[in-house]
């Protein structure tokens, strides 16, 4: 009967006439060492595979990790989920939604040869503190696009541009010295447009050398809280949300005295996914956890009132409350409902999102330095 050549496994191994023996040089000490090793390896080779898997559970979406900390807006949509969406397109030609940020992202996708429906799968638009606000976002895009494609598609059409860190920033339109639209190249599935200042901003961000807002504690923790899922998610950043808790409160008649116990609420995070009905997540940070207990009472005595005014003044929107949950645990509030379709706008006006504009202020004018 032929002889099968030794095979190694966990030590030499002979395996004669059906039978495995230990190879002749080795002894079982040796095997069992080797085994030892062999164990320990695949269990480092685990654990190491549990960390990478609780990492990624745990990281933040998509393009967060560009967003500069002086950011006090950004939302991010599913560009294929939302265009295909219903509510696109009864609104896409509505100024009043998407004014001329959708423009803007248009011109992008012209300027550099992309088409916007076929090759860009993200984008993430922001608005820092400044003289546009919401009404002129930049934006960071992600896609299938080849990036040095597109670089050098910018770069052969003579654009002036300038260099921060390893990035080109090409300008497009230049107002008194000032970029009011330009275009970069982030890596080889990003790009980015926008103002001169906030390019300049993500491009830091991206080289290490400025802080990113995922970069703080409390942000952070909201950004890795949000659906991978989510066809749109964003987050806002201002001195204080009580602002618009009061605002809110005040449309349904609800007791906000409370409110004024509380510290400063800087930041709240939102979700939503465009199905039928929509579903939407909104969270908010607060100081203590007592303060998020205060918060999530107040939102459902104010829950209790608006099903009330609701049903008593609007009656078709009735049943946009029946799906609405107010959870509060380790100082995050966290507030779901699901909106049919139809009722989207009605609930925007009930609501009001005036206060949204307002929470996203100019800066500051700069004080001239005092003369010597």
């Amino acid at each position: 009967m032929p002889v099968v050549q030794p095979v190694e496994r966990f030590g030499a191994v002979n395996v004669s006439e059906g039978r495995g023996q230990a190879a002749p040089e080795e002894g079982l000490g040796v095997m069992r060492v080797r085994f030892l090793k062999h164990t320990a390896l695949t269990g480092a080779w685990m654990a190491a595979m549990m960390l990478a898997g609780c990492s990624a559970r745990s990281s933040i979406p998509e393009g967060a990790e560009l967003i500069p900390t002086d950011a006090t807006f950004a939302i991010s949509v599913d560009v294929p989920a939302i265009q295909s969406s219903e509510l696109y397109k009864r609104y896409q030609s509505d100024e009043r939604f998407f004014g001329s940020n959708r423009l803007n992202f248009l011109k992008f996708a012209e300027a550099t040869g992309l088409n916007p429906s076929t090759d860009i799968k993200r984008l993430l638009f922001m608005a820092r503190a400044g003289d546009a606000g919401l009404e002129e976002m930049s934006g960071v895009v992600t896609g299938t696009f080849d990036g040095r494609k597109v670089h050098d598609f910018l770069a052969d059409s003579g654009l002036p541009r300038r260099q921060v860190g390893s990035i080109d920033i090409f300008e497009f339109l230049v107002i008194e010295d000032r970029c009011r639209f330009c275009l970069a190249v982030l890596d080889a599935s990003t790009a980015a447009f926008g103002d001169g200042e906030t390019l300049t901003k993500i491009a830091q961000v991206k080289a290490g050398t400025a802080p990113a807002l995922a970069g703080e504690e409390r942000a952070a923790r909201l950004l890795r809280r949000i659906g991978r899922g989510s066809e749109a998610w964003g987050i806002v950043r201002t001195d204080d949300l009580k602002v618009a808790l009061l605002e809110v409160l005040k449309r349904v008649s609800a007791d906000s005295g409370a409110l004024g116990k509380l510290e400063p609420i800087h930041e709240a995070s939102f979700s939503f996914d465009t199905g039928e009905p929509m579903r939407v997540v909104v969270e908010l940070t607060a100081t203590t956890n007592e303060d998020a207990m205060l918060v999530a009472d107040v939102l459902k005595g104010a829950e209790a009132l608006g099903r009330l005014a609701i049903r008593e003044a609007r009656p078709e929107l009735s049943n946009i409350m029946t799906g609405l949950l107010i959870e509060a645990d380790a100082g995050i509030v966290r507030v779901s409902a699901s909106i049919p379709r139809a009722d989207v706008e009605s609930v925007a006006r009930l609501l009001g999102v005036d206060w949204l504009k307002g929470m996203v202020r100019p800066a500051a004018a700069p004080t001239e330095a005092p003369s010597p």
